[in-house]
């Protein structure tokens, strides 16, 4: 029996999203049966594929963070995701879709070429039931090892995430919704028992041209390789950061295309004895003066780091401002040399509370990337780190997709995957009024309301479980939803999508 792909819809669980049915390539007896079930397939790609643009073509909704919910009525939509991962992690690419009616599209997926060898590639449709959820494995027919997809829609309303999971821990990351000339990212090591991938995706029907820089140990690090690197039309590239910039605890990456446009990512294997954690995160698509963390919670004898990376040439002065629920903490000043990245610790800074979850706001003199890493407590159930990237937008509108798909198998080492908070932070100067619910139902889980400068976390009796939740504001406000089994707050971490165009 060839792999099976979850792509439809089952009946309906109890919170309203439906469960994808599952397809499978099933056996049959004679030359003709097969011939004439290769060629309903085919079918099914050839029109869907005429009822939707290339990938270069789509529309994609703009977002300062490289994510969004495309407007239910637009033409098409697209999603990109890209993972790293090598034969350290296997993935799952979970699809959401908060319309009223049922979105096809096409998935293609790559393999990275392996020296002369043209880049296997897997083309199939794909059909996301409404106000509900698909799980697909881009892996499926594919050789082991890393792999990108590109997604595209007849129509607007779904998102794209990743889970992926080894035996070292698990992670999610937003696919994203546009490709960038540019995307950056803040934290990273390459110390011993650590190792950092950078994944380079190009979906368009045109080569791009890049050059990857690093800051490490106080000073920019242009490897010749990196320099005017070709992706071509279509493919991934998937390099070791150690390669280039070895032994470094603190790593921050700036991807610039000379020609076209990527989408970046990168993959975090952590270790520390026997236990460790990875992160799979999308990089950012600009600089900026103004980061947001929704929800940070330092726990006992954990280790939380806010990581501030200088590209410029200039020193930054930056404040790091704190939300709590009730009370207040005094913003914490940091210069940030040129070419460099200062590592801020949340956890080993007086003043700061202990078990109680808080929001974050850098704001800078000058644009910087910001990103934040979470090691938990010794002894903690696994996984025990992960990072994530900090976001720049704020909406009044997020979807936010649960950490797995019911009635689909669980990403082998992320079993039991459920959502552990809910964090909406409001930055605004008036209160903010929030609804918070599952997707497909009418019924709010939580209505309540965030006061200026403050946060309110809904805990797992409200948002527990793997259910897709729509946050609705009365004004712009900030999202992150942290996830479990792990050994602290912030080890699996996401920011929602906000809906955009």
């Amino acid at each position: 029996m060839g792999p099976e792909v979850f792509v439809g819809a089952g009946p309906s669980d109890t919170t309203g999203a439906r469960s994808p049915r599952r397809v499978g390539v099933r056996p049959v007896r004679g030359r003709w049966p097969a011939v004439v079930s290769v060629l309903g397939v085919v079918l099914v790609i050839g029109v869907i594929a005429a009822l939707v643009p290339d990938p270069g073509a789509a529309p994609a909704p703009q977002s300062s963070d490289g994510i969004g919910v495309a407007p239910a009525d637009a033409y098409s939509s697209s999603s990109f995701c890209s993972a790293g991962t090598g034969t350290a992690a296997s993935g799952t690419i979970e699809l959401t879709n908060w319309t009223p009616h049922p979105v096809s599209g096409v998935m293609t997926t790559v393999a990275p070429a392996s020296g002369s060898t043209s880049a296997p590639t897997v083309r199939q449709a794909v059909t996301v039931p409404p106000l509900g959820r698909a799980a697909l494995n881009p892996a499926a027919g594919l050789p082991a090892g890393s792999t990108a997809s590109s997604l595209v829609f007849a129509g607007g309303g779904v998102v794209a995430d990743q889970v992926v999971a080894g035996p070292s821990g698990w992670s999610t990351a937003p696919c994203a919704s546009q490709t960038s000339p540019q995307w950056a990212f803040a934290g990273g090591s390459t110390s011993a028992g650590n190792a950092l991938s950078l994944s380079l995706f190009n979906p368009a029907a045109t080569e791009a041209v890049v050059n990857v820089t690093f800051v490490a140990d106080d000073k920019l690090i242009t490897p010749p390789q990196y320099q005017g690197l070709v992706v071509p039309a279509g493919q991934v590239l998937e390099e070791n950061v150690g390669d280039f910039v070895q032994g470094d605890t603190t790593i921050a990456t700036l991807v610039t295309a000379q020609a076209g446009s990527v989408v970046s990512t990168e993959f975090q294997q952590w270790s520390s004895g026997a236990t460790g954690g990875v992160s799979l995160r999308l990089g950012s698509p600009a600089l900026s003066t103004t980061w947001r963390l929704a929800q940070t919670t330092t726990m006992p004898q954990s280790t939380v780091a806010v990581y501030l990376a200088n590209l410029g040439t200039m020193p930054v002065n930056a404040t790091i401002s704190f939300g709590l629920s009730s009370g207040s903490v005094t913003p914490r000043q940091v210069v940030v040399p040129a070419i460099s990245v200062v590592a801020f610790s949340a956890s080993g800074s007086p003043g700061l509370p202990q078990q109680t979850p808080y929001s974050v706001t850098v704001t800078s003199s000058a644009p910087i990337v910001v990103g934040r890493s979470v090691e938990a407590p010794p002894g903690s159930t696994p996984p025990v780190w992960g990072s994530s990237s900090a976001t720049v937008t704020v909406a009044d509108r997020w979807l936010v997709p649960g950490p797995g798909v019911s009635g689909a198998p669980p990403v082998t080492g992320a079993t039991g995957a459920t959502a552990d908070s809910l964090a909406v932070a409001n930055p605004g100067p008036s209160v903010a009024a929030v609804a918070v619910t599952p997707l497909g139902s009418s019924r709010s889980v939580a209505m309540f309301t965030v006061p200026p400068g403050q946060v309110v976390v809904l805990g797992p009796k409200q948002v527990g479980g793997p259910a897709a939740l729509n946050v609705t504001a009365t004004q712009p406000v900030n999202v992150e939803e942290d996830s479990g089994p792990t050994g602290a707050p912030g080890v699996v971490s996401s920011t929602g999508f906000p809906f955009v165009g």
